[in-house]
């Protein structure tokens, strides 16, 4: 059974147990990271998200980009779904941190 991290009116975080990736889903979008991935993405939005939160532009309009990998693909949000989705992705990371502290030593 995936482990539920954290899930909003967006979407939500769960992590697979078989292959341990995070499965993110969002929208429409659905996506399985590895943890490094995971941080990678988390630290893309939170930029983006850094750089729009204080606009003066209408939140429910659909005009902050991110881009991916893929050469001719982007992801398209509205402030409020930007702001939902690093929701999500910050509180995983928080709980993640968590887990990592509570951990034995290895």
């Amino acid at each position: 059974m995936a482990q539920f991290f954290h899930h909003n009116e967006f979407g939500y975080c769960a992590r697979c147990p078989r292959t341990r990736h995070l499965h993110l889903c969002f929208g429409n979008v659905a996506m399985a990271t590895t943890g490094a991935e995971f941080q990678e993405f988390r630290g893309v939005v939170s930029a983006a998200w850094e750089q729009h939160c204080l606009c003066t532009h209408d939140p429910e309009a659909r005009c902050i980009a991110l881009r991916t990998s893929a050469a001719k693909l982007a992801l398209v949000f509205t402030l409020i779904e930007l702001t939902q989705l690093r929701d999500i992705l910050e509180n995983t990371a928080l709980l993640l941190e968590v887990e990592a502290l509570l951990q034995p030593n290895e």
